[in-house]
């Protein structure tokens, strides 16, 4: 009755729609044993024998409802088989009674889509034969139904923590098991039988039982290392029942009562039943103790165990198996999501570092934005009433944000690092060049002073009055000196990062206006005109030019980002990181952007930015600013129109910014 359980499979490619899963179904062999139809858009049916999955877009069952579509199906010939994406499969609203309901979320490998349509085929077939063959047998009817449910519910699960513990309870609810725990296995790389199995979670019903993770090697010294090892389930009846001598039991078993004495409890029946992935390999074991009798909802340990507990029968074994198997792909798939998140979140941290490390002073700048952004967006999230009430960011917005604002500057990458670190008006070569270029001026004045002495010396009456003397020359000299230093002095002056005073645009091009010459040469500036440029800058240390190359670093951000495949749940990343110095007024950059066109995660990013950026510790271009001050600074920017006062009000009234505050800092 059933369709084979194997076909040969053409190498994976990724199914990201329905219309893709048709697509695979329509043109892979391995569906040939199938009759396959598509009655109309937006279905498949999938036929064998008499069995059928109705296999359905998430745009019909939304519209029809998925009971109305088995509402003509009396004998359970038929299976649903909703799909759908990881979002539309989680909304709160779908609520399915019907047990030959299940869920297939895209995307899916293709070979997964072979295995998983088999098993719901399998198990509609095992439904539809055991009501028209056997009526009296509802229960087990009601078992296959809870195992379709169980599927469903396991491949909507991502998180793997979670999906752990799911799996084990809903293999208990299957075998009617009153204890059991769960191991995941971990292989050595390259190594055959070589690895460890951690036990991850345990559960019992009748007695409260407390286990830390630990692990045990892959080895024959154990039922749960047997399992893997073998890849098979191992059934026993009673444990109590087992030789003192392992080597006279199956599989070399051995019960320590030990355990059973100190809990009050005693584990009879055990079921040890491997999961495997999708290329056959364990990944993990789910243990069963103890299958309690028809009837029994709860152990009562007053009573003997084997007045209420028996061993897993066939059948039982067969549900397990199948849990099983869903589990083993829903756990691959979680692992797989997990080592995604993990990737991303090195990437995003690997690239910060390698932000700070172009610009070392600016060190944990990154990371402050992004604790003060999501403390920010959290606190919103508590909201009820007011301007937020109605916003809430889920955990995959949250960590959306996240990413964000650590990436948020990563297009400094593209800046000049000289650009990028630049402490005063000048360059540190251009000053030296400049001193050096003052110290030859220097030279010259007492090398035309000597001259003058000599000349003095070689003929003191013809060419002198009287009453001169060498001393004349000196003072000429250390006058030529002195204003020589006043130069350099208000030079060094304009060279700091700070305001240009009144009248010092003209002062310092009056200097650039005086030349010298060296002996043989042309006639020589004071100041080049690059060094007028770049000491008449009215505030901070950046020319126009290098403060443009400054801005362009949000646009290496944006181009940057986007050219990564963030997915659905991160998609807005770029877009977020990208408006982080555009204000509300649209005076910002690059683009100006109006007030409707940043979103709500970005105003809160751009304060946090601004108050970390104030207040960070010293820089060689700026001294940190006190928290205070910094709060006043940015509420004149929310004043003037440019950042939202609604989310000012929220960072400052919850002091959120006192996470990041740095208590050492010496007050000013």
């Amino acid at each position: 009755m059933c369709p084979p359980e194997t076909f040969e499979v053409s190498p994976d490619q990724g199914v990201q729609s329905f219309k893709g899963i048709e697509a695979a179904i329509l043109s892979g062999e391995e569906f040939k044993a199938y009759q396959v139809e598509t009655p109309e858009e937006g279905y498949v049916v999938l036929t064998y024998n008499e069995v059928s999955l109705f296999i359905v877009d998430f745009e019909v069952w939304r519209d029809q409802g998925p009971d109305r579509l088995l509402v003509e199906d009396t004998q359970d010939r038929v299976g649903l088989v909703l799909v759908g994406s990881q979002d539309q499969l989680e909304m709160r609203s779908l609520d399915f009674h019907s047990g030959r309901t299940s869920l297939l979320c895209y995307p899916i490998a293709r070979s997964q889509l072979k295995h998983q349509l088999a098993n719901l085929m399998n198990l509609q077939a095992s439904l539809y034969l055991n009501k028209k063959t056997h009526k009296e047998e509802q229960k087990a009817n009601e078992s296959v139904k809870n195992v379709l449910r169980v599927s469903r519910e396991l491949n909507g699960i991502r998180d793997t923590n979670k999906l752990l513990s799911l799996i084990l309870l809903k293999a208990r609810e299957v075998t009617n098991a009153d204890a059991g725990s769960l191991y995941v296995v971990e292989w050595r790389e390259g190594a055959k039988n070589e690895g460890s199995i951690n036990f991850k979670v345990t559960q019992n019903e009748s007695v409260k039982v407390s286990l830390a993770e630990f692990q045990i090697p892959i080895s024959p010294g154990s039922i749960v290392g047997n399992a893997v090892i073998l890849g098979k389930t191992i059934n026993i009846p009673d444990l109590y029942n087992l030789d003192q001598d392992p080597e006279k039991n199956p599989y070399g078993a051995r019960h320590d009562k030990k355990w059973d004495r100190r809990l009050g409890y005693e584990s009879r029946s055990m079921l040890t039943v491997p999961m495997f992935d999708i290329s056959y390999r364990v990944i993990g074991v789910i243990q069963l103790i103890n299958r309690k009798k028809s009837g029994i909802d709860r152990l009562d340990l007053q009573k003997p165990f084997l007045e209420q507990v028996t061993s897993f029968d066939e059948q039982t074994v067969e549900y397990a198996e199948i849990v099983a198997q869903q589990a083993g792909i829903a756990l691959e798939n979680a692992l797989l999501t997990e080592e995604k998140e993990q990737l991303f979140e090195g990437f995003v941290h690997a690239s910060v570092t390698a932000i700070e490390q172009r610009d070392p002073t600016t060190s944990g700048h990154s990371h402050r934005v992004a604790q003060l952004t999501v403390g920010t967006a959290e606190i919103i999230n508590g909201l009820t009433t007011g301007p937020f009430g109605d916003v809430f960011f889920n955990e995959n917005q949250l960590k959306e944000l996240d990413f964000a604002s650590l990436l948020h500057d990563f297009g400094k990458l593209g800046v000049r690092e000289q650009v990028l670190v630049k402490a005063k008006k000048l360059y540190g070569w251009e000053l030296d060049l400049l001193l050096a270029r003052f110290e030859l001026i220097k030279s010259q004045y007492e090398i035309e002073s000597l001259e003058d002495v000599i000349k003095y010396y070689e003929s003191p009456l013809s060419n002198y009055p009287p009453d001169f003397s060498c001393e004349s020359f000196y003072n000429q000299r250390d006058e030529k000196f002195k204003e020589l230093d006043q130069y350099l002095d208000f030079i060094m002056k304009s060279n700091e990062p700070t305001v240009l005073e009144q009248g010092g645009f003209e002062k310092l091009k009056d200097i650039a206006n005086l030349h010298f010459r060296v002996r043989g040469g042309p006639k020589r500036p004071y100041l080049e005109g690059h060094e007028l440029k770049a000491l008449s800058v009215s505030r901070g240390s950046l020319t126009r030019e290098e403060f443009a190359e400054i801005q362009s670093h949000v646009t290496h951000t944006y181009e940057f980002l986007r050219k990564i495949p963030w997915g659905r749940n991160f998609a807005n990343v770029p877009q977020i990181a990208a408006k982080h110095h555009e204000k509300l007024d649209g005076t910002g950059y690059p683009t100006q952007s109006s007030a409707d066109e940043i979103p709500i995660q970005t105003r809160i990013m751009t304060i946090a930015d601004i108050f970390d950026a104030l207040t960070a510790s010293d820089r060689p271009y700026k001294k940190a600013v006190p928290t205070d001050r910094a709060l006043d600074i940015l509420s004149w920017e929310v004043k003037s129109g440019k950042c939202d006062k609604e989310v000012f009000d929220i960072f400052v009234e919850s002091k959120v910014y006192e996470t990041v505050v740095d208590h050492k800092r010496k007050p000013r």
